[in-house]
């Protein structure tokens, strides 16, 4: 009978421990399938992700060329070139002729309206040489915005149309205005080095000292009228509203390039990844098909045990019915 109860004690405590023993193996498996589950997504998703990253658009707005205009510096003359290229002389050729007829007339609107008597609006070939857009600096090709400005039709559209918000700007209209109403009250004086005949002293051996002249180079200076500082012509304002388009567009350019080949290495380092997650998820999926392997011999040894333990009681059963017979 002790030996009865010890036995049914001891199946008790190994029923707990086989309980608890299964409960951790079941926590332990469904925590390998769902990690491997995410794992295996996360390899799948970094497989679709793209190396190739477009460039976004380099938009200038009129806003920012006007706000830019205020301290745009004037633009330099172009150095001039020789041995130009058929095919480049016919693009500037076309461009001459196609589209930098709607780009001077901005120029020319603002020059007839607010010049002096004594200005002069250039001419197309003049002001194509005053922006850096005549043909040698075009054929030269060290500036990408007078490249971009013959070549591409959607920058110039966007030019276009940004510097011609900017010179109706009421802040560079009332500039304008300034500049046609001022009166020439300023003197501008410029200092020369030149050779006069002057009053000197002179010696000789006899006579000793006694007055004379001599040539000299002495400082001449010369001032004319000149109109105050500050103020801002035509020319003036419209090569400052094309240059600071180009610094702007060229600003942005870069930093669109720049946002595009950092996405472009995010998206490189991001695929790199996809082996060692796809490795990782297979590692812990190995895992959980061992884990399972291992409940499946605790479940078979339970139930042996229970088998077992059930024909021993039964044998007990029936020995203790045969006397009785």
């Amino acid at each position: 009978m002790l030996k009865v109860v010890r036995s049914v004690q001891l199946d008790r405590v190994e029923g707990v421990y086989l309980t608890i023993l299964r409960v951790a193996v079941l926590a332990v498996a469904t925590i390998c399938l769902l990690a491997a589950t995410g794992f295996a997504i996360d390899g799948l998703w970094r497989l679709m992700v793209p190396t190739e990253v477009r460039q976004q658009a380099t938009v200038v707005t009129p806003t920012e060329v006007s706000t830019a205009l205020r301290t745009a510096p004037a633009p330099k003359p172009a150095e001039t070139g020789s041995g130009i290229p058929a095919a480049v002389r016919a693009n500037h050729v076309a461009f001459v002729r196609d589209a930098f007829p709607a780009y001077y007339e901005v120029y020319r609107k603002a020059s007839e309206t607010y010049k002096k008597p004594e200005d002069k609006t250039l001419s197309p070939a003049e002001l194509l040489s005053a922006l850096g857009y005549d043909l040698d600096t075009y054929a030269a090709g060290s500036d990408l915005t007078t490249k971009l400005f013959v070549e591409d039709a959607a920058y110039r559209r966007q030019a276009q149309t940004a510097i011609a918000a900017a010179m109706s700007d009421t802040s560079i209209v009332g500039l304008l205005r300034v500049y046609k109403a001022a009166e020439k009250t300023e003197q501008a004086c410029t200092t020369n080095y030149e050779q006069r005949r002057v009053p000197d002293v002179c010696y000789d051996w006899y006579y000793g000292s006694y007055a004379c002249t001599a040539t000299r180079t002495v400082p001449i200076e010369r001032c004319v009228p000149a109109y105050p500082d500050g103020i801002v012509s035509p020319l003036t304002a419209f090569g400052r509203a094309d240059g600071a388009f180009r610094e702007l567009w060229i600003g942005k350019s870069d930093a669109n390039a720049r946002a595009a080949e950092n996405k472009r290495i995010d998206h490189e380092i991001t695929r790199s990844q996809i082996g060692p997650r796809l490795v990782l998820a297979l590692q812990i999926v190995a895992g959980f098909l061992v884990v399972m392997f291992f409940f499946l011999i605790i479940a078979i040894e339970r139930h042996l045990r229970k088998l077992s333990t059930d024909g021993v009681a039964k044998d007990s059963a029936e020995a203790g019915a045969a006397p009785a017979e």
